[in-house]
């Protein structure tokens, strides 16, 4: 319940137990990628054309979306969302813990293989793998962590983030100059990948073990600013990949530093103040609209009705938002409501309803340069 003002109320904020903003952020991050993979809107005509400044700006225009740091924004959420509801060292059912992930997890990417499978050509996505060359290369690193987490939470209980974080930040910056010049992820493949961007998923946990102690009200001056500064970081790493040749694989393990800050704020000013009640609504089905939304658009590209460039790219938005709640209703929701058979058991002082329940971290990962 929220007040008139869009506040949410006192018992929410002392509760602590569930993040509506993280909800709103996933389908606000999911969408990104989505306009990453089909382009800005030409609201101001094709961005090759023109000449001088106008040129220029068309051409910036081009550029104010790019997908890549999306998914490193949900590696945060997701390492978040995982570690919420175990911090602490009460024992895990770890044979629940496996069986509620990997079901609510596998079950939509099944149904996606077979969509990809079905309407390959419709992208150019797996012309060498599916599993790695699409936006199933996030979740194959997912997966990696979900397997891992275990004992990372026990390494983590034994040792602390004091040695586990500068050891995988140390980890993931080596395996990322051993390919200096990669132009993807593709090369360094899952394992690599996933060490890699390692050290960011765990800036996920450990900001779930701090969310409680973020009582401070975020400004909307503040809000913004941050949020402008985690778009600048956004494109400032675009740049320097297409324009100064240093590959996205270089910069995002840092861009995920700025991710986590970022978060802090939007978790700190989501305590007091509600987010948009249909950005939270949308945020349930996310991560069908990153796994599908490529294949929903492609299908309005199908079409011989070819109109103006903004309506065309308004039509082709909204297929990919059909088709991926379509997608949801009929595999991913009935995937979830299966997971929630499998009741992780955990002490009473560590359970938290917490986002884990609403907020899946794989949709999560999303990639414009596949």
């Amino acid at each position: 319940m929220t007040n008139s003002k869009g506040q949410l109320s006192r018992s929410q904020r002392v509760a602590g137990l569930y993040f509506p903003v993280l909800d709103a952020l996933r389908f606000i991050l999911a969408f990104w990628v989505a306009v990453g993979h089909f382009e800005m809107v030409p609201l101001f005509g094709d961005p090759n054309t023109g000449t001088g400044l106008w040129h220029l700006f068309k051409r910036g225009w081009s550029t104010v979306v790019f997908g890549t740091p999306a998914v490193i924004v949900f590696f945060v959420i997701s390492g978040f969302c995982i570690h919420l509801p175990f911090r602490g060292s009460a024992k895990i059912d770890i044979l629940q813990y496996y069986l509620r992930r990997y079901t609510r997890i596998l079950i939509p990417v099944a149904a996606a293989l077979v969509v990809y499978r079905s309407f390959g050509k419709l992208t150019y996505w797996g012309e060498h793998s599916v599993l790695w060359e699409s936006p199933l290369w996030s979740l194959a690193c997912e997966e990696i962590y979900y397997a891992m987490y275990p004992l990372l939470r026990k390494t983590r209980n034994k040792f602390g983030w004091k040695w586990v974080l500068p050891i995988s930040f140390t980890v993931g910056v080596a395996i990322a100059l051993t390919q200096p010049h990669s132009l993807n992820f593709h090369g360094y493949g899952p394992l690599g990948t996933a060490m890699l961007l390692l050290p960011v998923w765990l800036l996920g946990c450990l900001l779930a073990e701090q969310v409680e102690s973020l009582n401070r009200d975020v400004s909307t001056l503040s809000i913004w600013s941050w949020r402008f500064l985690a778009w600048l970081g956004c494109w400032t790493a675009e740049m320097l990949h297409f324009k100064g040749g240093i590959p996205f694989p270089q910069t995002m393990i840092w861009f995920g530093v700025l991710a986590y800050f970022w978060l802090r704020q939007e978790l700190a000013r989501g305590k007091v103040h509600s987010p948009a009640p249909w950005l939270v609504a949308a945020g349930s089905w996310s991560y069908s609209l990153y796994l599908i939304h490529a294949y929903g658009g492609g299908i309005f590209e199908m079409l011989p009705w070819k109109p103006h460039p903004i309506v065309n790219w308004v039509c082709v938005m909204a297929s990919s938002l059909f088709f991926s709640y379509l997608f949801y209703l009929l595999v991913e929701r009935p995937s979830h409501k299966l997971a929630r058979r499998f009741k992780v058991r955990v002490a009473p002082q560590t359970a938290r309803k917490a986002a884990v329940e609403t907020t899946e971290p794989a949709a999560q990962s999303a990639d414009a340069a596949t």
